[in-house]
């Protein structure tokens, strides 16, 4: 179901992107720090709602209501993940330039906007600009700053991303929306229900265009115990890897020469993120049981064989922190 008013805006500069699912207690703070940015040019705000089952539908359709002219509404009927969400908002994009702003992040710079859409504008060449970001623990409260922009990478781009080495946040992303439309396959997205819109995408484009980091921070991006992204428990992280591991080998498929598929090490690469959970909730029976299925001989693995070990290096790990 689309929501907009007659009075929506049909020729934006700039199209926002916001893909929902519940949030409703953040969502807000997300939606007003980009409807304060200050900008000589008109920008629309696509919010697509993946069935969320607090009050963020509530909460989105009162904002549409005291802006029609900005925000449209997408309601999805079912839950199509978060890549699908966000390829389904982006085919109703009418902007030269495409924003992001997941609803648990918020940009603090009211600048963000006209500092890209400047620096796109007067820099052809550019097909992505991103910028330095912050970090926000919900939990604690504290804030810290990430400055990307001084990054020297010593592998190629498309490397550097699909191996997590390219430091940057989606919160902070422009793109010029031709690009989107010429190399993305945004129904793949949608047929294949992509629990991931960022990784996917960053790893396509920059084999066709180049990044640029503008030296200033513009957003922040909220941390939670658990999100999409970080699950809280072990089923959830084996079933966010499972649907991960369909993307790492759709974008394989693409790029077979520079980006082989290597499900062993994907598969290890899984354990890790296992180990490291059980470790972070202190639980050393999934300790051991990870341990076991790893062929790393790293410390962590070593001490997850005796309980008086992992006692320790929890204990030390707390007090180091």
């Amino acid at each position: 179901m689309i929501i907009k008013s007659i009075e929506f805006n049909e020729n934006p500069l700039v199209s926002v992107v916001i893909p929902s699912y519940n949030r409703a207690n953040s969502v807000s703070q997300t939606i007003e720090s980009i409807l304060h940015q200050k900008c000589n040019f008109d920008y629309e705000i696509i919010i697509g709602d993946d069935l969320s089952m607090d009050n963020a539908r509530v909460v989105l359709l009162d904002f549409q209501q005291k802006y029609p002219d900005q925000i449209k509404l997408i309601f999805h009927e079912q839950n199509i993940g978060l890549g699908a969400n966000w390829a389904t908002c982006l085919k109703y994009c009418r902007g030269k330039y495409l924003a992001n702003c997941d609803n648990d992040d918020y940009w603090h710079n009211p600048n963000k906007l006209q500092l890209q859409v400047d620096f796109m504008e007067s820099h052809p060449e550019y097909g992505v600009c991103h910028t330095d970001y912050r970090h926000h623990n919900r939990d604690s409260g504290q804030i810290k700053e990430v400055v990307v922009s001084n990054s020297i990478l010593d592998i190629p781009l498309n490397k550097a991303i699909f191996t997590g080495k390219f430091k940057c946040s989606n919160a902070t992303m422009m793109y010029r929306k031709e690009l989107i439309d010429t190399y993305i396959h945004l129904d793949d997205y949608i047929n294949y229900q992509f629990t991931l819109q960022d990784w996917n995408t960053w790893i396509i484009l920059s084999h066709y265009t180049e990044f640029y980091c503008l030296p200033v921070s513009t957003a922040t991006i909220g941390i939670d115990n658990e999100s999409i992204t970080r699950p809280g428990t072990y089923e959830k992280i084996e079933h966010r890897f499972k649907k991960e591991k369909e993307c790492y080998e759709y974008i394989c498929t693409l790029f077979p020469q520079d980006l082989p598929f290597e499900e062993k090490e994907y598969d290890k690469y899984v354990i890790s993120i296992l180990l490291n959970q059980a470790y972070k909730k202190r639980e050393f029976k999934k300790a051991k049981e990870f341990g076991k299925k790893s062929d790393h001989t790293s410390i962590k693995v070593f001490c997850s064989r005796y309980k008086i070990l992992f006692r320790i290096y929890v204990l030390l790990k707390q007090i180091r922190n």
